[in-house]
């Protein structure tokens, strides 16, 4: 019961339960639209490598500019980044919608509008994350990261599952009308939310390297000048056990980025329709829902050795999800690999903030990004050559063998002390 109430806990600041629902919502649209797109390519007659193309597009910007989009984020009102960008990304759902339904789309144009959402999604991705530790404080990070993972995978549970209604009865341009719509309850939150909530640190405070205990945002702020001097890059590579994680993130973004391979597994393996799609992208959704709340119940602050564990079961997990020979083990194994994946990004994601300096936290965060989902640019890319050259399956297979890698080497750094 303790564990329970201490997953929840962030959720007692009103301002982060109303930025959450908003947060539901948006990311709904989200994944509708994210379905759609690679059905749509699909259906345009794209093959592995379009579908890597076009999806990968979105994290381009993230991938090259993520260090330099924690800049906005460190130096300007999170609240104000986080306007602009979702306007920005709310007119290129809308122009995606009207392009699509006017039959005009086609894959170049698709990957145009792509980039240009990445653009914007490479700076709201780290404010968005941030924003959130402004909301709720330092003591309640770890809950509220988790919490905001049971809300991307409650998105990704009720995205998918419009998105397949809207396939099969009505067609993609609508999903992205969905998407665009969504945006507008997260602009109305932001624009009521102009002064941020006086969240009071118990002494018991999350610690660091760089923080004293019971330190406190005040704390933080008085060290932020000396912390101003040291590269992020210089302190990821310094700090072994971030540097690992951030790898292992790598594979964790190519084991989320189902859109690249499933479609051609739904299509060519199986030979279903986007309907069959949607419901799987629905069933990992329903699986990363147990994840994120398991990562919300374990310890305050998050250990290197729980990275190291979570990462070994994400690995299992997706080869055992790419050996599925029947659709129904097919289903069952994207459920387990949405679990594995949101319980070591949620518990990841938190380690690398908390482990952070106050000073370059948001820069930090932007090369987390570029490692998740950032890196899904390269390895979108490689998995749809793979899946071209051999079977989507066993591409698919390849990511947790080589996640499964990245944890042997980086077995000591990540070890618990």
């Amino acid at each position: 019961m303790e564990a329970l109430t201490r997953s929840f806990r962030s959720l007692q600041i009103v301002p982060y339960r109303q930025w959450s629902l908003a947060q539901l919502l948006s990311g709904s649209g989200g994944a509708a639209s994210i379905v759609a797109l690679a059905w749509l390519v699909v259906d345009l007659g794209g093959d592995g490598l379009a579908l890597g193309v076009v999806t990968s597009a979105m994290m381009l910007p993230t991938l090259l500019l993520g260090s330099f989009a924690g800049t906005f984020v460190d130096r300007f009102s999170r609240r104000s980044v986080l306007l602009v960008t979702a306007t920005t990304q709310m007119a290129v759902a809308t122009t995606l919608a009207a392009v699509t339904l006017a039959g005009a789309e086609t894959l170049v144009l698709l990957f145009a509008l792509s980039l240009a959402h990445g653009l914007a999604f490479s700076v709201d991705n780290p404010a968005r994350q941030l924003f959130v530790l402004d909301l709720v404080g330092r003591a309640r990070i770890t809950s509220a990261v988790s919490m905001n993972e049971v809300i991307i995978n409650g998105s990704r549970v009720l995205g998918p599952a419009v998105a397949g209604a809207l396939l099969v009865v009505a067609g993609p341009g609508w999903c992205f009308a969905f998407n665009a719509l969504m945006f507008i309850p997260s602009m109305v939150v932001l624009t009521r939310l102009r002064y941020l909530p006086n969240v009071q640190e118990p002494a018991s405070a999350v610690s660091s390297p760089f923080h004293t205990p019971g330190a406190g945002a005040g704390a933080d702020a008085h060290r932020a000048p000396a912390t101003e001097l040291l590269s992020p890059w210089q302190f990821v590579v310094r700090t072994g056990a971030v540097r690992s994680t951030l790898l292992l993130a790598v594979g964790a973004a190519a084991s989320f980025n189902i859109a690249v391979v499933i479609p051609l597994v739904v299509a060519d393996v199986f030979h279903a329709d986007g309907g069959t799609y949607g419901a799987l992208a629905v069933a990992f959704g329903l699986g990363a829902l147990p994840g994120a709340v398991f990562s919300a119940t374990g310890p305050l602050v998050p250990r290197a050795g729980e990275v190291r564990a979570l990462a070994v079961g994400l690995a299992i997990a997706v080869i055992a999800a790419a050996a599925a020979p029947t659709l129904p083990l097919l289903f069952a194994g994207m459920a387990l690999v949405g679990g594995a994946s949101m319980w070591f990004i949620a518990r990841a994601n938190a380690f690398v903030m908390l482990t952070t300096p106050n000073g370059i936290r948001g820069r930090v965060m932007g090369i987390w990004a570029m490692a998740l989902p950032g890196s899904s640019v390269i390895t979108g890319l490689l998995t749809g050559i793979l899946a071209d050259a051999t079977d989507p399956r066993f591409a698919y297979g390849i990511v947790g063998v080589c996640t499964a890698f990245v944890v042997s080497i980086s077995w000591r750094t990540l070890r618990s002390r």
